[in-house]
């Protein structure tokens, strides 16, 4: 069987984890809500991003091997627990490439000056969407050598315009323009109602994703050291990106001015008119779309890599366990899942029953995503009682306190789902869609799993775990 190629190596993974987390409409979306938005980013490095890095950092050295999230389930609590891990982590990006397709595909418009018009055609966003799409699938599916430079360059797009945010602050402050006021009192919240939590819930998810590098584990060069360096590094760096970002764009506008539909490019665009300066706003929308670009490519490869690990152990149909024989990538994979992105991306844009299709999709998949970091964290916590005597008892108490709040956090974000994000919704209609949406693509998932159990009894590795070599063949 040929191998896969380890190729990736920290700089990749540091650039990778940038691209895959940073969202930039959060940071307009966090400004909108004031200078309080500061403590909640930090309150959410607290209680989900750390616990979410150690999490992951000792999962990958415990089992440094291709799939990430699904093997990790699979070997410590069984086949049946790996698949659902492994299936609801690739389902609920079935909804998310569209959505982030759309955006990337509205922000380039605003690249050409006078074309922003765009934004609102149809035809336009769905034609660009459809180029990034398969543009970050051609180039993932000839080699993750060349694949890794879309992600490498859509990290380097998403400290861009971050950047060029820092720089238009600066002169602000300078003039002695500052738009917002940081004391002590403003950047703690005022209360703690439901709205509040629910934000900060979203802003905890915001921060997710440092485990998709791992599932791509066995094409990292020495992938337990290698996440474990890039984690550390990657995580100063996106937690810089979303803090800069924010106290920059705060600085410049009052947060009534922040304008969450149209995002960073507007405010940015605002701050060229106090400044005197002029296309820095092009230029962030250029760089922002070589970003979505890249965190595309980056959710695509990734989750490509759980239908690959399944194909291997027999649970979807083998053709997805398949190498090419000279780009040693899971092309077979990687083609589907541009197929599926694509379905889903129309079903977004032919006709209204379609759409409306795809928002009730939406909703079904909010509780699907964090099914994968309740056994992220419930494996952590099994390794790291497993281990009590291995290391120091203190800084095993931590890694284990670190999980529970984790696994607590998580939780909290499911329960927070099941009720309407705006105040006048309909509670039970959004319950109902939610809780018999995510049921169903659960559902789906054990159906396949029971059928392929059914007719392979040998489906799935229990000797094991399904892991891959160091070699990156099945062991």
């Amino acid at each position: 069987m040929t191998e896969l190629l380890r190729a990736l190596k920290v700089r990749d993974i540091i650039l990778f984890n940038v691209v895959a987390i940073v969202g930039i409409r959060w940071i307009s979306i966090a400004a909108s809500t004031g200078p309080s938005s500061i403590s909640l980013w930090i309150l959410a490095l607290i209680l989900f991003f750390l616990p979410q890095a150690v999490a992951v950092i000792y999962l990958n050295k415990k089992h440094p091997v291709e799939g990430g999230v699904y093997e990790w389930a699979k070997i410590e609590f069984g086949d049946f627990h790996g698949f659902v891990a492994g299936w609801c982590y690739w389902a609920n990006n079935l909804v998310y490439y569209p959505s982030l397709l759309i955006s990337v595909a509205a922000i380039a418009a605003f690249i050409v000056p006078g074309s922003s018009w765009l934004a609102s055609d149809k035809i336009f966003i769905a034609v660009v969407s459809l180029v990034i799409l398969w543009v970050a699938i051609g180039f993932n599916v000839v080699g993750v050598k060349i694949g890794k430079w879309v992600q490498n360059a859509g990290a380097i797009g998403t400290f861009g315009p971050i950047l060029i945010l820092a720089v238009l602050a600066a002169i602000i402050v300078h003039l002695g323009k500052s738009a917002t006021h940081f004391t002590l009192t403003d950047i703690l919240p005022t209360k703690f109602d439901y709205g509040t939590v629910s934000f900060w819930s979203s802003m905890c998810f915001a921060l997710a994703g440092l485990e998709l590098a791992a599932v791509m584990s066995g094409e990292i060069v020495d992938a337990g050291r290698t996440i474990q360096k890039a984690t550390y590094i990657s995580g100063i760096a996106i937690v810089a990106v979303y803090l800069i970002g924010t106290v920059s764009l705060l600085i410049g506008l009052a947060p009534k001015d922040v304008n969450i539909v149209t995002g960073l490019v507007d405010s940015i665009h605002a701050l060229e008119l106090k400044t005197g300066l002029n296309y820095l706003s092009n230029l962030s929308a250029f760089l922002i779309t070589i970003a979505g670009i890249g965190g595309a490519g980056a959710w695509l490869a990734g989750s490509a890599r759980i239908l690959f690990v399944t194909g291997i152990d027999n649970f979807l149909p083998k053709a997805f366990g398949k190498i090419h024989p000279k780009w040693k990538t899971p092309h077979v994979a990687l083609l589907f899942q541009g197929a599926i992105a694509t379905l889903f991306l129309l079903m977004s844009f032919i006709g209204a029953s379609a759409e409306e299709a795809y928002l009730v999709l939406v909703d079904a998949t909010i509780i699907v995503y964090f099914i994968p970091y309740i056994y992220i964290f419930l494996a952590a916590i099994r390794i790291f009682r497993r281990e009590t005597g291995t290391s120091g008892s203190g800084a095993l108490a931590l890694r284990v306190a670190a999980s529970v709040v984790g696994e607590v956090t998580t939780i909290a974000a499911i329960v927070l789902t099941l009720f309407p994000p705006e105040a006048g919704g309909n509670p039970f209609v959004f319950l109902a869609k939610t809780l018999g949406g995510s049921f169903l693509f659960v559902a789906v998932g054990v159906a396949i799993f029971w059928y392929a159990k059914r007719r392979n009894p040998g489906s799935g590795t229990p000797s094991d775990g399904g892991l891959l070599s160091e070699n990156g063949v099945p062991s």
